[in-house]
């Protein structure tokens, strides 16, 4: 294999997790948006079956509009989950050509703000929905600009400096299970 060869299957295997982890990010992040939406429009639920069981939720209960201890539980889950996932996508940002790092960052930092919409609706996603308006999208890109470049590494925005590291993500996804466990083991 030549040099130049070698280097373009590194770099691939260097960014395709980050990617991955981008689009798995990106899916969780619709499917708790919408579904109140997919329940009563489409009559679909696309949460996982087996978080749904884990969390003791059912398809009933979304279709009735439930929101319960069970149902923010669950949603808490998600949204951890989610977060784990957006901050091993950004991990590959920095791995882009600079011109493609705000289209990327822009993106983020929004479905970010869709998981903290459904937070400030008090995880209540059956019967609002979370929505990042245009403005707040415009506002948000000076922000985004800065997070692509190297300086942002060294002297970090104001409101980034109590985001979550990929551990802390991983911390709170395994704490919100062990909670759930420790709940359903004393019943």
């Amino acid at each position: 294999m030549s040099s130049f060869a070698h280097r373009a299957v590194t770099q691939f295997d260097n960014i395709r997790e980050p990617a991955l982890s981008l689009g798995v990010a990106f899916q969780i992040t619709n499917i708790l948006r919408d579904v109140g939406e997919d329940a009563a429009k489409r009559g679909r639920v696309y949460l996982p079956q087996r978080d749904m069981e884990r969390f003791g939720v059912t398809e009933q209960q979304i279709f009735n509009q439930i929101v319960d201890d069970n149902y923010i539980n669950l949603m808490k889950f998600e949204i951890a989950r989610a977060r784990m996932y957006y901050a091993r996508a950004l991990r590959g940002v920095p791995m882009l050509r600079p011109e493609s790092r705000l289209p990327v960052q822009l993106s983020l930092d929004a479905y970010g703000k869709i998981l903290d919409k459904i937070e400030e609706n008090k995880y209540d996603s059956l019967t609002k929905r979370a929505y990042v308006g245009k403005w707040e999208k415009l506002a948000g890109i000076p922000a985004s600009w800065y997070r692509t470049l190297d300086i942002s590494k060294v002297i970090p925005l104001p409101e980034d400096w109590e985001k979550p590291s990929l551990d802390d993500c991983e911390k709170q996804l395994k704490d919100v299970l062990e909670k759930t466990w420790e709940a359903q083991s004393n019943k």
